[in-house]
């Protein structure tokens, strides 16, 4: 038969057919996942790229398609997976949003910056280290009214007594973050953060622009053309020794040529600790080689 393609997409017996036919797939998978998690997670691993690019072009059914959506996360063990629906239901009384954090490998994941405060109120995070994850989760807005944020973006609101603590060290650390806002360049903003407990510093990635995964992975695949690049804003831990030690430094002698050495460094371990590359690792390995021989002479 000679039935035209437009004729057949209008057609209601056909868009009646499809509709059950997805219902059924997805009353398959509801069930399966329910009564045999192992072949779940056998059929998931197959066909996780499918429905996590559904999250991204099937909106009237974005919310099912979550429902069997499986990812590893800070309180489960390696290889091991949970859902969205288990996470919502553990999460803490005074959590109120999803977190997540993309990025190529769980080893990788666990040891940045971001988490730092996550583990400090024992909040789980969800590891995403499937490439698919970086495009098409930041579609799933939210999942049973509860926000999706990636930590590398978002940081956490702060108890009262972190919040006087935070003032006071705006008042403290002014003058020197704005030195540093002339000699690191490289970066759109420099600010304190209270999110690290402790490292010294982390780079986050302004709403709407890419990350540092999407910007490697746009890399490796050639297609960094017409990406929009935006500049990390750098954030300084102002309770950890060595922030403290460059204040103290500028506040003797804020001409002292060491505060541009060392704040280029703790700058050039936050690119390390992001996963990025840096621009002259050269420079880098010459400034810590002066550290070293500075302290071995000591």
């Amino acid at each position: 038969l000679n039935v035209s393609r437009e004729l057949l997409q209008h057609n209601p017996i056909l868009d009646r057919i499809r509709k059950n036919v997805v219902k059924r797939i997805f009353q398959a998978l509801e069930e399966m996942k329910k009564d045999d998690e192992d072949a779940y997670i056998g059929v998931y691993t197959e066909l996780a790229m499918i429905l996590k690019e559904g999250i991204s072009q099937d909106y009237e059914n974005q919310q099912q398609i979550a429902d069997l959506l499986l990812f590893e996360s800070t309180k489960t063990e390696s290889g091991k997976h949970t859902s969205l629906a288990d996470y919502v239901e553990n999460m803490s009384a005074d959590q109120e949003e999803i977190y997540y954090l993309t990025g190529e490998n769980r080893a990788m994941l666990e040891h940045t910056p971001y988490l730092e405060v996550f583990r400090d109120r024992e909040w789980d995070v969800l590891l995403m280290t499937d490439p698919i994850d970086e495009f098409v989760i930041p579609s799933l807005t939210e999942y049973k009214e509860k926000k999706l944020k990636s930590v590398d973006r978002t940081e956490v609101e702060a108890d009262e007594v972190t919040k006087i603590k935070a003032e006071e060290h705006e008042k403290t650390y002014k003058s020197f973050i704005e030195r540093l806002k002339e000699t690191i360049t490289e970066v759109q903003d420099i600010r304190l953060t209270t999110r690290l407990k402790e490292s010294a510093t982390c780079l986050v990635t302004d709403e709407g622009m890419p990350g540092a995964n999407m910007e490697r992975l746009m890399q490796r695949m050639g297609q960094t053309e017409g990406m929009p690049v935006g500049q990390r804003i750098l954030e300084l831990n102002p309770e950890h020794p060595v922030v403290g030690g460059l204040q103290k430094l500028f506040d003797a002698n804020p001409e002292d040529a060491r505060i541009e050495s060392y704040s280029r460094l703790l700058y050039e371990e936050a690119v390390i600790a992001e996963g990025s590359k840096l621009n002259d690792p050269v420079a880098f390995s010459r400034r810590v080689n002066e550290l070293l021989a500075q302290g071995l002479s000591d």
